[in-house]
């Protein structure tokens, strides 16, 4: 290798020839003597030299330090993706699990309604059955009086009871089937105090669940909104639109009422504070508008597969 082609004068350099830093390779030195004159020997002497390649510049060296990277990678890549195979099989275990206990935890809602109704329900009958017939043979009014009582109070705890267990069977965890109880209920509690009614439904998905403490909450607030309505809004008639969505929506119009200050009527008793309660439970809201021609009450609560 032509590194140096320059004569170096020894003498000068107190008899050393220095070359530092020499890059790998093959390499020839030459060396010439003179005699006391200062004449040149024509005869050179040559030494061959071979300059190794420190290791971390050899090609095994590379190669090696290639392959670690690429194992290092591999293996960052693989405890990357082992880390989040693992955290969505806990995840998976974790709803799985979730899934489980709800089912369970229906499955004992539906087993509580089924004895409620075969033995509490069959037991109360029987006490609504034996009142009335016992009212037909009273003697005296003190009696009969007594006797309609004991029958009011009994047919009372029916009709309870039947809501409760409505509202504890998971079977009815749908808003189609809310919609329809919700339905049969306005029928036959507005027929029986002679109120005109409208009762609309929009179309929509009625299947989706909804769980037993918002259908329940949802009707009782019904309820004591119309129990209000025909105990003191005085309307022509009540007009109730339910509209699925992402929301469950449920507008009363009670045409022709007088109105009221919910702002007021709050201080006044506990029926605007427990149906404020009850909507709040079920994260929901409800409204009260005056409007011209009645009065408008608005009900929402939201709606997700997880209901």
């Amino acid at each position: 290798m032509n590194y140096d082609k320059n004569v170096i004068d020894v003498g000068e350099n107190n008899g050393f020839a220095r070359y530092a830093n020499l890059p790998p390779g093959d390499y020839t030195f030459q060396m010439s003597a003179t005699n006391a004159d200062g004449i040149l020997n024509n005869k050179t002497k040559e030494i061959d030299i071979k300059i190794l390649p420190p290791f971390w510049r050899t090609w095994w060296f590379r190669l090696l330090v290639l392959l670690s990277a690429f194992g290092s990678s591999y293996l960052l890549i693989r405890s990357k993706y082992k880390r989040r195979l693992e955290k969505q099989n806990q995840l998976l275990r974790e709803q799985a699990l979730i899934i489980e206990n709800q089912q369970a935890i229906e499955h004992e809602r539906t087993r509580i309604a089924s004895e409620m109704h075969d033995d509490l329900g069959a037991g109360l009958t029987t006490i609504r059955y034996l009142s009335d017939k016992a009212l037909i043979q009273a003697k005296d009014e003190t009696e009969k009086v007594q006797i309609a009582k004991i029958s009011d109070h009994s047919n009372a705890l029916v009709r309870n009871m039947s809501e409760i267990i409505w509202a504890l069977n998971s079977r009815f965890d749908t808003t189609e089937n809310l919609v329809g109880y919700l339905r049969r209920y306005v029928v036959e509690y507005l027929e029986e105090h002679n109120m005109l009614y409208k009762f609309i439904v929009e179309h929509g998905d009625q299947e989706i669940p909804i769980s037993g403490e918002k259908r329940r909450n949802i009707f009782l607030v019904l309820k004591k909104v119309l129990h209000n309505s025909i105990k003191y809004a005085e309307a022509d008639s009540i007009e109730i639109n339910v509209a699925i969505g992402k929301e469950l929506t449920i507008t009363i119009f009670e045409r022709g009422s007088k109105g009221f200050d919910p702002k007021a009527a709050i201080d006044k008793g506990n029926g605007i504070y427990n149906i404020q309660k009850r909507m709040h439970v079920i994260k929901g809201s409800i409204a009260y508008h005056k409007e011209v021609g009645g009065m408008l009450i608005s009900m929402t609560c939201p709606l997700t597969q997880s209901s």
